[in-house]
């Protein structure tokens, strides 16, 4: 994800939490302070409606108490009564329902037949033992389903029963539901109807809202304002114990959080767009002088030291541009210094290498001249021997050390391959260390045929001497022997031969045999640390290998393995300078 798309979705993600924050701490407290409001509201309509409720059923009962002293005083009333018939208990019932307001007003006999009703004359003469046992239900109302001109429709109906004159009468009175002043419930109210134990969810609706009841997580309250009993609840006969309640949705409420809604999904369209416009003014602002800035940091990378970094993005890049300029500075000085040393290190490190081989070209050479020394002491004769054995051991050594300066000076010290006998050096080498003391003993094992190797015969001589050196070195403190041998490796590869220089020295500690072909790490104080180093660069140049082994207190064995070569004239025709 590059800078500038970052930077875009951190504008956009900084305009959008606080407009998100603030919308929905606006929608929470608004919402919870109208639903508190509506609550408060909603609580004292439903004290105004179970008041209301408990006035009309106090008002149905007079109503009931008026009509049952109707029977009991009026004497047409009560002769018609006597006698289960006659229109006066038919005007009776009709006037009275419209002097009390109320529309059931009926009597029956004690069998339950229906001598005379205020709200269906019709019905007279017909048993009806469930209107007539509505005086057994106790002085609660009661509701139930009732026949009126209009159809049936729900009524809340008081019943007794009545003693006129040694005849036994069932009085009854009733209102419809719908026209109680406790019902006058609005669009968004309803009065609901709920057995008891059954949660919410399992009402029905009595009266009251327009349309179905919504969904139970609609509502916003209920209250409980009164208990009947209900004929026919449930499709039951027997009248079930009924709890009436209402139940309310807030128009308001609703409209609001709709509202807010709306108002922040557009805030939040509004702060996005302004965001992504401003996110895309600052990424330019900004990232052009940092792309600016890695433009010329990869020219660095790329070797261009001689680039500067340039300025013109604000006071930070800006001092962001003069650091790096001052770094880019101290590098280059650094670099000039790196080289400078590099060129020293190269020059020392080759005066040490023409040192050592210098040393070890000088080495045969001193030898023979104590040797012509002690020769002197003991006589002419015996000097004039000394020098027949050993000049040639002298014109060898002068020789290597005259190639040795041709080889330095043409900077082609390494990597020709051309033959040379790796016996006949190893030979010669060995002849070269004949005067060592009488305590080192060293033991030659040359083939029985030249051993031809693909390796010059300076650089060739130039490795036998470092590992013999090493050895005699290694051994000439304290005594002890030198084996040097040639020998074919045996195996199914290309031909090769393999020296192996071992002493019985002291050997090398295992901490240190890591390091031993390191350049300068040496162990003896007059060392330079270039005889393995040396060797092992100029094997691996022609494709050999040289191998250490050491054990500590036991000797080290060292191992150069060359390819083999021959000579394209035969191998008797070529002799190496240093054979004997």
């Amino acid at each position: 994800m590059s800078f500038r798309t970052r930077l875009v979705i951190a504008a956009l993600v900084v305009a959008w939490v606080p407009v998100l924050c603030l919308g929905l701490l606006v929608r929470s407290v608004g919402a919870r302070r109208l639903t508190e409001a509506n609550d408060l509201r909603m609580g004292e309509r439903g004290d105004a409606l179970a008041a209301a409720w408990r006035e009309d059923m106090r008002e149905l009962g007079d109503r009931l108490e008026g009509l049952a002293r109707l029977l009991a005083e009026e004497n047409e009333v009560r002769v018609a009564l006597r006698t289960g018939s006659g229109p006066a208990l038919h005007d009776a019932m009709a006037r009275f329902a419209a002097a009390g307001g109320v529309d059931v007003a009926c009597v029956l006999d004690a069998a339950g037949t229906i001598l005379a009703a205020s709200h269906f004359p019709g019905d007279a003469g017909r048993r009806d033992p469930v209107l007539a046992a509505l005086a057994d239900e106790g002085d609660g109302p009661v509701a139930g389903v009732v026949a009126l001109p209009r159809g049936d429709e729900v009524a809340v109906l008081r019943a007794r029963r009545v003693d006129v004159g040694g005849v036994e009468a069932v009085a009854v009175v009733g209102t419809r539901l719908a026209e109680l002043d406790a019902v006058s419930a609005g669009g968004d109210v309803w009065l609901l109807g709920r057995a008891p134990g059954v949660v919410d969810g399992g009402e029905r609706v009595v009266a009251g809202g327009e349309g179905a009841l919504p969904d139970t997580a609609e509502i916003e309250g209920r209250r409980r304002i009164a208990v009947v009993r209900w004929l026919g609840w449930g499709d039951g006969g027997a009248a079930s114990r009924v709890e009436l309640f209402i139940a309310w949705r807030d128009p308001v409420l609703a409209a609001m959080v709709r509202s807010w809604d709306r108002a922040l999904l557009l805030s939040l369209a509004v702060s996005a767009v302004l965001a992504l416009l401003l996110g895309r003014i600052l990424a330019r602002r900004l990232s052009d002088p940092v792309e600016r800035l890695a433009a010329t940091a990869r020219r660095v990378h790329l070797g261009r030291l001689d680039t500067r970094f340039g300025r013109g993005g604000g006071r930070e890049l800006d001092r962001l541009a003069f650091f790096l300029n001052g770094m880019l500075n101290r590098i280059r000085e650094g670099l000039a210094k790196v080289r400078d040393a590099e060129k020293r290190a190269t020059v020392g490190e080759l005066a040490r290498q023409v040192n050592h081989d210098v040393r070890n070209g000088l080495v045969p050479i001193r030898n023979v001249l104590d040797h012509l020394g002690e020769a002197h002491r003991d006589g002419p004769g015996v000097l004039a021997e000394a020098f027949a054995a050993r000049s040639r051991t002298l014109g060898e050594s002068l020789d290597y050390l005259g190639d040795l300066a041709e080889q330095y000076g043409a900077v082609a010290v390494h990597g020709v391959r051309e033959r040379a006998d790796l016996r006949g050096v190893a030979r010669a080498v060995v002849a070269s260390h004949a005067a060592l003391p009488a305590r080192v003993r060293m033991v030659a094992s040359p083939p029985a045929a030249p051993a031809w190797v693909e390796m010059d015969a300076v650089s060739l001589r130039r490795v036998v001497e470092n590992l013999i050196a090493n050895a005699v070195a290694a051994v000439e403190g304290e005594g002890g022997r030198i084996d040097v041998a040639v020998a074919e490796v045996a195996g199914e590869g290309p031909r090769a031969y393999r020296l192996t220089v071992a002493d019985d020295g002291p050997g090398i500690a295992a901490e240190l045999r890591a390091r031993v072909f390191e350049p300068f790490f040496t162990t003896r104080r007059e060392g330079t640390g270039m005889g393995l180093a040396i060797a092992r660069r100029l094997v691996t140049d022609v494709g050999g290998r040289i191998a250490l082994e050491s054990d500590e207190g036991r000797g080290t064995r060292v191992h150069v393995t060359l390819g083999a070569a021959v000579p394209a004239d035969g191998p008797q025709q070529e002799t190496p300078r240093g054979e004997s």
